[in-house]
């Protein structure tokens, strides 16, 4: 979807601090290869995109779609080949763990995201973020890597790439590494990309 950074048939990990723009950041990238224009200045392959959207209710999405409208020179009207959903206040998740088998589950959400995303011939699906819509521990290995691995069926699928948005744990903003819990989560996804403030000029 962009070369060395988001590969299709897998799953990228955008990580990084509440409120340093993750969500806006994906939204930007579902809108350049829905008109097939650059992302952060690089080239994109033009596709159709779904996005699923659980920290930002839909008036403040639409609020940011009409703010990169207005970056890109381009209308609504272009952006048929877009369609994405917020899932405020709503159940989100999309795997949970079954307790007679101890194994990863996805939901009915899950199925749909899937569905919708072929519907409409989407080579790109975007999940904002982890923490809603994983229900495991995400400092067990074995959750991490099941979770992403349902991930990965969609990818697979739509013959293209899911972006999965994560805040950094503790110790990954420490470390400044981004990692979020379990250090499976970084060894399951494809590509691990991490958003940091920039420095101030008092700092080291």
């Amino acid at each position: 979807i962009v070369p060395d950074w988001i590969p299709c048939g897998n799953v990228t990990m955008l990580a990084g601090d509440g409120g340093l723009g993750k969500s806006l950041l994906a939204m930007q990238l579902m809108i350049a290869c829905a008109v097939g224009k650059p992302w952060l200045g690089m080239d994109v392959a033009p596709c159709r995109a779904v996005g699923l959207f659980c920290e930002d209710l839909p008036d403040e999405l639409h609020r940011r779609q009409a703010d990169i409208n207005r970056a890109l020179d381009i209308d609504m009207a272009d952006l048929g080949d877009m369609q994405f959903v917020s899932r405020v206040g709503a159940d989100a998740t999309l795997g949970y763990i079954d307790t007679a088998t101890g194994q990863m589950v996805g939901t009915g959400l899950l199925g749909a995201l899937m569905n919708q995303a072929l519907g409409i011939g989407a080579q790109l699906v975007v999940i904002d973020s982890l923490h809603d819509v994983f229900a495991g521990n995400e400092n067990n290995r074995g959750h991490a890597r099941q979770f992403i691995s349902l991930l990965r069926g969609i990818a697979t699928e739509i013959d293209g790439a899911v972006v999965l948005t994560a805040h950094p744990s503790l110790a990954g903003r420490n470390t400044g590494t981004g990692e979020a819990g379990s250090t499976a989560w970084n060894n399951a996804v494809r590509s691990r990309l991490y958003l940091q403030a920039a420095p101030s000029d008092g700092d080291a």
